[in-house]
C-alpha cells in the first residue's frame, strides 16, 4: 500500500523551498506535492488528506497565480481533494484560478456555493451556474444576484433545480428578455402556473420560435396555453388603465404609510383595482404603469414581490393577489397555505432586488420602443 511521504520530510522540503527565494522552486515543490496526492488520492483517508491540505495551504500563499491555475485544474475533478485548499482556490478573485473548482468540484457544499455566489463577481456566478448539479438554495441566489448571462446559464442547465419561488423569480426576470424566455420555456420542470405568465409576457416572435422548434409533446402544451391566452384576451382585452383619478384619490395618504397599508387591504377586499394599484405605487415607489403590466401579464408572483417589498402583512398580500386575479377573496385553505409558504420564504431584501432587476428590464424595453417609434 502506498503512503504519503513522512510529514517531517515534506515540511522540511517546504521550508527549504520557501527560504530558497525563487518562485520556480516553490512552484516545483507545490507540483510535486500535488502529484504525490493525486497519484494516491483514492487510498487516502481523512488524516492523510488533512496533511496534504496543510502542506498545500502553506505553499499556495507563496506561489504565483499561474501555479494556482494549474493546481485548480488538477484538483477540481478529485473526489477527496483537500477541502481547505479547494475553498481557497474557489474564493480566489482570479476566475482563471477559481473557475475549474466552481464548475466541477464536488468538495464544495451548498453553503460554500451560496457564500461565494453572494459575495463574488458575476464571472464566479457564471461558473457556478454551469455545474452538473445545482440545488434550489444555490439557484435562487444565482437568479437573484446574477446578471442576464448568469440567469440564462442557470435556466439552460438541466441539472439545476428550482424551488417554486426560484422559478417564479426567473420567470419575472424573463420579462423583456427573449433569450431567457426561450431557455425557461424549454425546461421540463416549469409548472403550468408559471408557464402561463411566461407566455403572456413573451413577444410574438418568441412564441412562434418556440412553436417551430419545440418537440411535439411540448409544442402541444405551448399551443394550448397560447390558445387560452388568446381566448381570454378576446373576451377581456388587457388595456392599460388611466390611473390619474385613482392617484388623485390616494394622494392624501401618500405620507402616512400605515394608513396606506390599511387602504391597500380595503381596496383589495372591495376589488377596486385602480385604487389598489395607485396605493401600491405609493408604498413601493414603483410607477403605476409598471404595476399595471404585472396585472396584465397575470404575474401573481410579481404582485407578491411588490407586497413583500412594501412590507405588507400576509393577509393583505393574499387579498391583493386574489383581487388581481379578478376574483373575490375566498376561503380556499390550500391556496392560502401555498401562498403563505412562498410569501414567508421571500425576504424583503430579496423582493427589493427582484424588483430592481425587473424595473431595469422595463427601462430597457421602453428605451427600445421609444427608439423604434
Amino acid at each position: 500500500m502506498s503512503h504519503p511521504a513522512p510529514k517531517n520530510q515534506i515540511i522540511k522540503e517546504i521550508e527549504q523551498a520557501l527560504h530558497a527565494g525563487t518562485s520556480e522552486k516553490r512552484v516545483e515543490t507545490l507540483m510535486r506535492v500535488t502529484d504525490l496526492f493525486i497519484n494516491s488520492a483514492p487510498k487516502f483517508g481523512t488524516n492523510e488528506t488533512q496533511l496534504f491540505d496543510d502542506v498545500m495551504g502553506h505553499l499556495i500563499n507563496h506561489v504565483e497565480s499561474r501555479a494556482l491555475v494549474e493546481l485548480s485544474r488538477r484538483l477540481a475533478p478529485v473526489a477527496n481533494a483537500p477541502v481547505g485548499t479547494i475553498l481557497r482556490l474557489a474564493r480566489d478573485d482570479a476566475i482563471e484560478v477559481s473557475g475549474p473548482i466552481l464548475i466541477s468540484s464536488t468538495r464544495l457544499s451548498d453553503g460554500d456555493l451560496i457564500e461565494i455566489a453572494s459575495t463574488k463577481s458575476q464571472a464566479h456566478l457564471a461558473k457556478i451556474a454551469v455545474r452538473p448539479q445545482i440545488n434550489e438554495q444555490v439557484t435562487e441566489i444565482l437568479v437573484e444576484r446574477g446578471d442576464a448571462h448568469v440567469a440564462n446559464e442557470v435556466a439552460s442547465n438541466a441539472g439545476a433545480r428550482f424551488s417554486t419561488t426560484g422559478m417564479a423569480k426567473l420567470v419575472m426576470r424573463a420579462d423583456g428578455d427573449d433569450r431567457l424566455t426561450e431557455s425557461i420555456s424549454l425546461r421540463t420542470d416549469i409548472s403550468p402556473k408559471q408557464f402561463r405568465p411566461l407566455m403572456i409576457q413573451a413577444t410574438e416572435a418568441v412564441r412562434q420560435k418556440l412553436l417551430a422548434s419545440a418537440p411535439p409533446h411540448q409544442k402541444q402544451m405551448i399551443q394550448q396555453v397560447l390558445d387560452r391566452i388568446s381566448a381570454q384576451v378576446g373576451k377581456n382585452p388587457a388595456k392599460p388603465q388611466n390611473y390619474a383619478e385613482a392617484q388623485r384619490l390616494v394622494a392624501d395618504i401618500s405620507q402616512d404609510t400605515e394608513l396606506a397599508k390599511s387602504k391597500v387591504l380595503e381596496f383589495a377586499d372591495a376589488h377596486r383595482v385602480a385604487e389598489l394599484v395607485a396605493a401600491l405605487s405609493v408604498l413601493s415607489g414603483i410607477p403605476v404603469d409598471q404595476i399595471d403590466r404585472l396585472l396584465r401579464t397575470s404575474n401573481e408572483f410579481g404582485m407578491m414581490v411588490i407586497c413583500k417589498a412594501s412590507v405588507l402583512e400576509l393577509d393583505t398580500a393574499y387579498a391583493v393577489a386574489v383581487a388581481c386575479n379578478g376574483q373575490p377573496v375566498t376561503a380556499d385553505a390550500q391556496a392560502f397555505e401555498d401562498f403563505h409558504a412562498q410569501y414567508e420564504g421571500l425576504s424583503v431584501s430579496s423582493a427589493q432586488r427582484v424588483i430592481r432587476f425587473w424595473q431595469g428590464r422595463q427601462k430597457i424595453m421602453r428605451h427600445f420602443k421609444s427608439n423604434e417609434a
